[in-house]
């Protein structure tokens, strides 16, 4: 029984790390073994022998915690009267799309926020392609329509579209829900026509990153001048209008390396 708990809760941190699988077997058993042998004994080493670690034990313990975390979560979102959804549809660093959806239930008088699922999106983002995704989880997993009070979505057509969005298919099926907008998606909005002066000090910065960042010898440079002046970051961050977030990580960034950018671009220039 201790070995079987053993096995799950190294699973877990392989899981959580995630490191690959294989590494139960290859890395922290044999590091078990030793830390026990040296610390303890040989005979309690022998006893890290009796805990399952091979590739697909790993495999199967993730996938049992997978499924056992799902249904609790099934479990509290059924018990709820009502839930909300928001949905977000992104691609990954494979060119994979996929779709987030994130749930708000009640549960105990208290309001809990949770990632429903992470799926991907067959071929086209389309709004049909997506809320198929959507309704065949919630149809699969015993949610019902009825209590979905809420959609919250970003800006993008297929999301949006007032005839094949994806907030339109699910409003055909559920009229009371209540659909909104991405509050940062407006805030976005609204900084395109900023005051002339911080506009100006944001392109002043996008054109210093691109300085640095968009030639690779410029790159290799000033890498090698913040290890030298020991900086605490190690990469200035690209701005792009896409990533409505993104731009005060930037100015952030860029202020912290002021120093090293200083002396940089003095040392470019010869000023």
């Amino acid at each position: 029984m201790k070995a079987l708990k053993a096995s799950y809760s190294v699973a877990y941190l392989i899981a959580k790390s995630g490191a690959a699988e294989v590494i139960g077997e290859t890395v922290v058993k044999p590091a078990a073994k030793v830390m026990v042998q040296v610390m303890i004994g040989d005979k309690a080493s022998k006893a890290i022998d009796c805990v399952p670690l091979s590739n697909n034990t790993v495999h199967r313990r993730i996938t049992d915690m997978v499924k056992n975390v799902k249904q609790q979560l099934l479990s509290r979102v059924q018990k709820s009267s009502y839930y909300a959804l928001q949905a977000d549809e992104s691609t990954d660093i494979v060119n994979l799309a996929n779709i987030l959806l994130f749930v708000r239930y009640e549960l105990n008088n208290e309001v809990h926020d949770d990632i429903l699922f992470c799926q991907p999106i067959p071929i086209h983002t389309t709004g049909e392609a997506i809320f198929k995704v959507i309704d065949d989880f919630i149809k699969n997993n015993d949610l019902d329509w009825s209590c979905c009070v809420g959609i919250s979505t970003d800006g993008a057509r297929a999301m949006i579209g007032s005839k094949k969005g994806v907030v339109a298919r699910i409003q055909a099926v559920m009229p009371e829900a209540k659909s909104t907008h991405c509050c940062i998606h407006r805030e976005a909005l609204a900084t395109q026509n900023m005051q002339a002066d911080l506009k100006q000090v944001l392109d002043e910065a996008v054109k210093i990153i691109n300085f640095v960042k968009g030639r690779p010898l410029n790159a290799r440079l000033f890498s090698q001048l913040y290890d030298e002046m020991g900086s605490d970051y190690t990469q200035l961050l690209f701005h792009t209008e896409v990533r409505w977030l993104s731009r005060g990580k930037v100015l952030n960034r860029l202020f912290e390396l002021q120093e090293e950018l200083q002396v940089f671009l003095d040392e470019t220039f010869n000023l």
